[in-house]
């Protein structure tokens, strides 16, 4: 019945994503690829994953990474390389070591040991190491993983901007990422197709704009937890409206039973949507 339900509307996912664990983490490779992590929380694994954002190609998948080494983690990927980090020690997660990985086979190519992730563009790779009151930063190959040559202060200020513009490049926020009904009201015509189908939400509700449609989740009570009687519980439905029209284009459940209210489950990037469900399941729809 839930399958039915899913593809009851027009628009239907470009693809879905799922592995071993619960998502824990994801990443945009260059403009073509998604990398990222799920985690096995109780044996203690980590699982890489890397596929193609267009078609939903997947080229690592359940990826144990050193066994499933569960004190590794991502840190950055361009559409050739995925930059992962260690923790310092299990109950310490200060990261150190930047490894470079082949991000269509999962074969490791280099590690330095003298740096940590500071930020990667496609072509570039800058590491930094945190000293008495001040911090080292280099460039370093992504050939090899040496080190190319020192920042100096005087190139601090460029390196700084090429950071932030290219964490810019990787959403816009108010735009791609949803905003609170509250703080930021939609438009009328938008405003009352979120009213009209709220009816008995409950709390925050957030919505994006974008190339004529209106993207919002909301919440309402879930069914009674029979293993916790004294806490109430969510359901988080997600929704696509056509906004000239006032269509329903799709429907979705991003979680069935939730505590409170999880923000950012979707976003808009380039020229797709994409969302979590069930902390399971990355889900595109092309725009």
């Amino acid at each position: 019945m839930k399958l039915f339900e899913r593809n009851k509307y027009k628009i239907k996912p470009e693809w879905v994503f799922n592995q071993s664990g619960n998502l824990w983490k994801f990443i945009f490779g260059g403009k073509d690829f998604i990398a990222g992590e799920t985690r096995d929380l109780e044996a203690k694994k980590l699982y890489l994953f890397t596929l193609e954002i267009k078609t939903g190609k997947k080229h690592l998948k359940d990826f144990m990474f050193e066994d499933g080494n569960y004190w590794v983690s991502t840190e950055g990927a361009s559409s050739n390389l995925l930059y992962l980090n260690r923790f310092e020690k299990p109950e310490l997660p200060y990261h150190k070591n930047i490894i470079a990985v082949d991000l269509r086979t999962g074969k490791t190519l280099w590690e330095n040991e003298d740096y940590e992730y500071f930020f990667s563009t496609e072509d570039k790779l800058f590491g930094i190491k945190a000293k008495f009151g001040k911090a080292d930063l280099v460039e370093i190959n992504i050939a090899d993983g040496k080190v190319i040559r020192m920042i100096s202060e005087e190139e601090y200020t460029d390196v700084l901007e090429m950071k932030r513009k290219t964490d810019d490049d990787l959403y816009t926020e108010y735009y791609d990422y949803p905003k609170p009904v509250s703080a930021f009201p939609p438009e009328d015509s938008a405003a009352e197709i979120i009213s009209e189908e709220i009816k008995n939400a409950e709390g925050e509700i957030e919505y994006i704009l974008k190339s004529g449609k209106l993207f919002f989740n909301y919440y309402v009570p879930a069914e009674i937890n029979i293993k916790d009687l004294t806490r109430k519980y969510y359901k988080n439905i997600f929704c696509i409206y056509d906004v000239e029209s006032r269509e329903k284009l799709y429907e979705d459940v991003l979680n069935q039973s939730s505590s409170f209210n999880v923000p950012d489950n979707f976003f808009c990037k380039d020229d797709y949507m994409f969302y979590l469900r069930e902390k399971k399941d990355i889900v595109a729809i092309k725009l």
